[in-house]
């Protein structure tokens, strides 16, 4: 992903809300060392409606990722800790030991709100029990108060309550929001996805999402001379996307998602990132449009990427393709380099037609 200031993308996204409740209830396990079968368990307990789904490993895979991203967990390093079912799965992982301390025994008992009585009984770290005062005053204080009480924005409230207006995005992956403690409901809270442009090109089901700038205003031309299956043609705007795809949700008539993007490391991790909120919010699953990236690959104008990307790394990454595109782009993932989707230009996409064969 090269384009990332079209969508104000120089920092990564928050920490996604399955990612959050995932790490929260991952994050109550008292061992150091997580095994599939305790990480099978918590997915299904975090993302209910999806675990069991022909989207859940997918969605999983790349729950796992973000969180290794944000380092909330440690993935093996060795091909012994996958296993070999598409996209592969980490037969155990790691938590990161934490070096808070626990409240002395002799601390004065807190008379918590009823939306915290839970704290009474739970196991907090020192610095946990002060974020937890400071929001049972807060509670204390907006008893009552329908105006202070309406659900807002989360950083709006994040601001209201603590200050920092980026301090939910951190505490939803604590342990404070594991099942059955904190949510955003009892904060009046709720995330907002970023906006999502696009433009409507003609009746069909299928959203293409552009990940660069240049690519959507050439593709978003040329399909309205011919269309194809493809209704909308909308602008991700690199990480950006991995929240603003639930908008698609506001357009009417949509069966198909379609994504188009670099091939590098960011370029294949987004889709996959987007389509845990696709699938939460019962969206197709996002799918890769295929003939343009053949067209790509065709192209072959290989550059540098910021950096070699693992092969393990890579193969997780390719996975999202299809069979025949796996080798070739995990060879130039692993050789360090990377194809930006600008290749596939205007005139080369204007008199090569191949790509809308299979969008």
């Amino acid at each position: 992903m090269n384009d990332s200031q079209d969508g104000n993308d120089a920092e990564r996204q928050p920490l996604s809300s399955s990612a959050a409740h995932l790490a929260a209830t991952l994050n109550a396990t008292t061992h150091h060392r997580v095994e599939q079968a305790t990480i099978l368990t918590a997915f299904g307990q975090a993302c209910p409606g999806t675990a069991g789904t022909t989207q859940g490993r997918p969605v999983l895979a790349a729950l796992l990722d973000e969180l290794a991203d944000h380092h909330l967990i440690e993935l093996p390093r060795s091909r012994e800790g996958w296993d070999t079912t598409q996209p592969p799965l980490p037969r155990w992982f790691r938590l990161p030991k934490t070096t808070e301390t626990r409240p002395p025994r002799t601390t004065a008992p807190v008379l918590w709100r009823r939306e915290l009585c839970w704290a009474n009984t739970a196991t907090l770290t020192t610095s946990q029990t002060e974020t937890l005062k400071t929001i049972n005053r807060w509670l204390r204080d907006t008893d009552g108060d329908d105006r202070q009480q309406t659900v807002v924005p989360m950083r709006e409230r994040s601001l209201e309550i603590f200050g920092d207006e980026k301090r939910l995005d951190a505490l939803t992956s604590s342990t404070l929001f594991a099942p059955g403690r904190l949510t955003l409901a009892t904060l009046f809270a709720q995330r907002i996805p970023p906006p999502l442009a696009y433009n409507r090109v003609g009746d069909g089901g299928t959203v293409l999402v552009i990940e660069n700038s240049d690519t959507y205003e050439t593709l978003s031309t040329l399909l309205a001379d011919s269309c194809g299956q493809v209704g909308h043609i909308a602008f991700g705007g690199g990480h950006a996307f991995e929240a603003s795809i639930t908008r698609i949700a506001q357009l009417k008539g949509v069966t198909d998602i379609a994504y188009y993007g670099d091939l590098d490391d960011d370029g294949l991790t987004i889709p996959q990132r987007a389509n845990v909120s696709a699938t939460t919010a019962q969206l197709p699953p996002i799918r890769p449009a295929c003939g343009l990236y053949r067209l790509l690959l065709n192209e072959n104008r290989q550059g540098p990427a910021p950096k070699r990307v693992e092969p393990l790394t890579a193969e997780r990454r390719v996975s999202w393709l299809p069979a025949p595109l796996r080798r070739p782009v995990t060879d130039i993932l692993t050789a360090g380099n990377r194809l930006a989707q600008e290749a596939t230009g205007t005139l080369t996409l204007r008199y090569d037609n191949s790509w809308r064969d299979d969008l």
